[in-house]
C-alpha cells in the first residue's frame, strides 16, 4: 500500500492575506516555510514539526471566494 502524498497532489496552496487575517487572531503564530521567512528575512523560531503540534485547536472553515 502505497504512502504519502498522492501524485499531482500539491503541498501548497494559495490563501489571501485578508482572509488570514479574517479567520487568526492578532497574536497567532503561524507556521511557514523557513524558507520563506529567510526570503522576507523575518525574525523566526525553530520549530521541529510533530503530529500533536500540527493539530488545529478549533477547525477553521474555508470558502472559495473571487479566486
Amino acid at each position: 500500500m502505497a504512502r504519502g502524498k498522492t501524485k499531482g497532489a500539491g503541498s501548497f496552496v494559495k490563501i489571501n492575506l485578508r482572509e488570514l487575517n479574517r479567520v487568526l487572531k492578532e497574536d497567532a503564530i503561524v507556521v511557514v516555510s523557513r524558507r520563506f521567512a529567510e526570503a522576507l528575512e523575518l525574525e523566526t523560531e525553530s520549530f521541529t514539526s510533530t503530529t500533536k503540534n500540527q493539530t488545529s485547536m478549533q477547525p477553521v472553515e474555508l470558502t472559495k471566494e473571487n479566486w
